[in-house]
């Protein structure tokens, strides 16, 4: 007897999750065999299940899918891998396309969690494998990381503006170093942790220490881009990549109106945070980056941060090529979209 499919799409948030059922029968034809909403917790997580069950025969087989929106997904996505379902997390830009290629014009929840079932129904998904616990310990850590950099160099821009106003306050001053100096402290001891777990895995210290080898690139930035992206496990090519980071240009033309060219900035900003300044580095140290970042101010001249995120994204693709070849850095090779296996 033929299988009938069920493809479970759910649209999450960070309070609550809207899921629909499509059912595939052997005729081939899709039908709806329900929607809800559900709280997203532990409650909530539990009536899911049961409403999924009672939907399920004895000759289907049931998929879920969901997108990779922040953190939101994955307590639900670990709690259904642990029971043993098959789980599939796709990219938003995915879903986002593939929705418009349906010319779906109505946008809610409900709609969405439809769109995402549609999407495991017609297509052959790869199924979800949670982080690895030492990737899980390493997100956690260098997410602190980078909050304490942003909070530490806030900090040292209003101790600046405290030296130099007209009424110093000593006390508001010390106060201040001592708040630098406790963010410094902190960074230093996220690091070493950081470092005790890259130690601990010989096959990551070594891939990473050969990316280390770009100049702009530091140990802690290729780390924090490696456990944003789940070392890229879920990414097939540079597109996908840069797409997910935000990196990505957006251009507005509609017929004479040719408006400005902007990255989309839809990905995940902890990538573009942590990819800045060695960006800024990169375009004084290392000569390809300084030639790409030259030519671009070369011609606009008053848009300087374009050539840095220029650079932002040249060091985001060689971290992806180099991680997914397992090569040595060789600093003058091209490497093209089919150079990824």
């Amino acid at each position: 007897m033929k299988k009938r499919v069920l493809v479970v799409g759910i649209d999450i948030s960070m309070d609550d999750f809207h899921a629909c059922i499509k059912e595939k029968g052997p005729d081939g034809n899709v039908r709806i065999k329900g929607s809800s909403k559900f709280s997203n917790d532990g409650k909530g997580f539990k009536a899911f299940t049961a409403w999924v069950a009672k939907r399920e025969t004895e000759n289907s087989t049931t998929t879920y899918v969901m997108e990779a929106t922040g953190s939101y997904y994955e307590n639900l996505a670990y709690e259904l891998y642990n029971l043993g379902f098959k789980v599939c997390v796709e990219l938003p830009n995915k879903i986002k396309h593939f929705s418009k290629s349906l010319n779906v014009k109505t946008k809610t929840d409900k709609v969405d969690a439809g769109v995402i079932a549609q999407v495991g129904i017609e297509r052959a998904l790869p199924a979800w494998l949670p982080l690895a616990p030492e990737y899980r310990s390493l997100r956690d850590l260098c997410r602190e990381r980078l909050s304490l950099v942003q909070e530490k160099s806030k900090a040292k821009n209003q101790l600046h503006a405290m030296r130099h106003s007209h009424d110093k306050q000593a006390c508001v001053i010390e106060l201040k170093e001592e708040q630098i100096a406790f963010y410094e402290a902190s960074i230093k001891k996220i690091e070493k942790a950081i470092k005790s777990i890259i130690d601990a895995n010989s096959t990551l210290k070594k891939k990473i220490a050969r990316i280390e080898k770009v100049k702009g690139l530091g140990f802690a930035t290729i780390v924090t881009v490696l456990c944003e992206t789940n070392g890229f496990i879920l990414f097939k090519s540079i597109r996908q990549v840069v797409s997910y980071s935000g990196l990505d240009v957006e251009m507005k033309e509609s017929g004479k109106l040719v408006g400005k060219s902007r990255i989309s900035k839809k990905g995940n900003a902890r990538i573009r945070q942590c990819l800045f300044m060695p960006a800024l580095s990169a375009t004084q140290h290392n000569e390809r980056i300084k030639d790409l970042y030259g030519r671009i101010i070369e011609r606009n001249p008053d848009k300087k941060r374009k050539g840095v995120v220029a650079g932002m994204r040249k060091l985001l693709i060689l971290i992806f090529v180099l991680w997914k070849k397992d090569e040595e850095y060789i600093p003058n090779h091209q490497w093209n979209a089919k150079d990824i296996g």
